[in-house]
């Protein structure tokens, strides 16, 4: 009997992320042989998803599970969205999941894709020109929902986004966030800045999206661009060691999920975290019972006048019983 996980080809979308040997390695754990899992380097990013799709269709498993490089998921993630995946209608062409992300401060939709092979043609064929948008796999994903084969977001948080990375690409992110989500400055802004003195991260976060800012070309998603390149420098840090394999595991990656606490900006932005966590229901106001001379009134109308004097007159007799009663009651 074939098991969930024999059921996908794993492609890692790399630009040669500091973590892409510890992404491998965490899927590895969680039960992917290694013949199902193709690490990716193409650039621009609609060519890597061109080649990874191309990939998954060669392989013929049911399911191709796209993950970018910088992802580190946690324990029983690929078997539990294979399993949502399988509740699905058969024109569902993808699932995808939440993050936990660094930059955001909390969960936020992105970072996998657990695509239907059996329809990667179609989707192939939706993939827009390179420059036409500047997230081409959301692009591609909204004209297969107009062509009636739809995506799903479930409520899963599936692992740890950004984490861990070479200052070079968060720079290179930081820089492209100030074009692809400049809506949400005010959070970068308040959780970059409260934390740059203590992690290096974000002051070279801050920097990338300053710049970003004064970029008033074309953005294209390909690491290789002139305009990421920086100069480590200014911020007079070296850049990160590299990082093994054996550095992380699928249990560190649960502690900090579990222990992961969302800034104060973050919360007031997302209160059910972007969407991940249902809203808490809302007060339901009592129901007023309808007064005596509205029943009256709406029965008249429904009734007429023969049929509710008789009403009115009985339901006063019970009244007036009910009241007699209570009187004798009493000792």
């Amino acid at each position: 009997m074939t098991s969930a996980l024999e059921t996908i080809t794993v492609i890692i979308r790399s630009v040669g992320e500091r973590t892409e040997s510890v992404c491998r390695q965490l899927i590895l754990d969680q039960g992917i042989e290694e013949n199902a899992i193709f690490v990716i380097r193409e650039a621009p990013f609609s060519q890597a998803m061109r080649v990874g799709f191309q990939i998954g269709l060669a392989q013929g498993r049911p399911w191709t599970f796209c993950v970018d490089a910088d992802l580190l998921l946690r324990p029983g993630s690929i078997l539990r969205m294979v399993e949502l995946a399988e509740e699905q209608p058969e024109n569902v062409c993808e699932i995808q999941g939440y993050i936990l992300d660094k930059f955001f401060g909390g969960p936020r939709i992105g970072g996998i894709h657990l695509y239907r092979t059996a329809l990667l043609e179609r989707v192939l064929a939706a993939i827009p020109a390179e420059g036409v948008d500047i997230r081409p796999e959301y692009h591609t994903l909204q004209a297969m929902k107009a062509a009636g084969f739809p995506w799903v977001l479930v409520p899963e948080l599936v692992g740890l986004h950004d984490f861990e990375q070479s200052y070079r690409d968060i720079y290179r992110k930081c820089f492209v966030q100030a074009h692809k989500h400049a809506h949400f400055t005010d959070l970068f802004l308040s959780i970059w800045r409260a934390s740059a003195a203590a992690d290096d991260d974000y002051r070279v976060a801050l920097a990338g999206f300053a710049r970003g800012i004064e970029h008033h070309g074309a953005v294209r998603i390909d690491a290789r661009s002139e305009p990421f390149r920086v100069s480590l420098d200014a911020f007079g840090i070296d850049e990160k060691a590299a990082i093994a394999p054996a550095d992380w595991s699928l249990d560190q990656v649960e502690r900090i999920i579990v222990s992961w606490s969302d800034p104060e900006m973050y919360r007031n932005k997302f209160p059910t975290r972007m969407g991940l966590v249902p809203p808490p229901p809302r007060p339901v106001a009592p129901v007023q019972p309808a007064t005596r001379l509205a029943r009256l009134r709406r029965r008249l109308g429904t009734q007429g006048l023969g049929r509710t004097v008789p009403y009115a007159f009985g339901w006063l007799l019970q009244r007036i019983g009910q009241r007699i009663q209570r009187i004798v009651a009493k000792p």
